[in-house]
């Protein structure tokens, strides 16, 4: 599956958690099987817009929330074009003058580390 299903999935798992809800609890709220649910979240199920509304509504947040990926922390299962998007999405509502900071950090990080090896 591409990274954006993979993103939303792992982002509906971390919202629910957050809302101390299990996957059973969101099931029923959603009227989706259990099983359906966790290929969602493990990012193993290509969704419709219908089914994504359903989840919506039963994770009781707005659709921005789905797409925004800021709680997400990058873990070993990762491949680098998900946490190049993760970043992405950090920088989305940031001014140029955030970014260019942000991108300053990282050179000075890279240049360090490329001059001690």
């Amino acid at each position: 599956m591409g990274n954006m299903v993979k993103l939303v999935g792992m982002n509906i798992r971390e919202i629910r958690k957050k809302k101390k809800l299990t996957q059973e609890e969101l099931s029923e709220k959603s009227g989706l099987q259990t099983s359906f649910l966790a290929g969602v979240e493990r990012g193993e199920r290509n969704i419709t817009l219908e089914t994504l509304d359903k989840i919506i509504s039963g994770l009781e947040v707005d659709v921005k929330t789905i797409f925004s990926f800021n709680e997400i922390s990058p873990d070993e299962y990762f491949e680098k074009k998900e946490i190049l998007d993760l970043i992405s999405n950090l920088l989305a509502d940031k001014d140029l003058k955030e970014t260019k900071l942000i991108y300053n950090l990282a050179k000075e990080i890279f240049d360090t580390f490329s001059t001690k090896h």
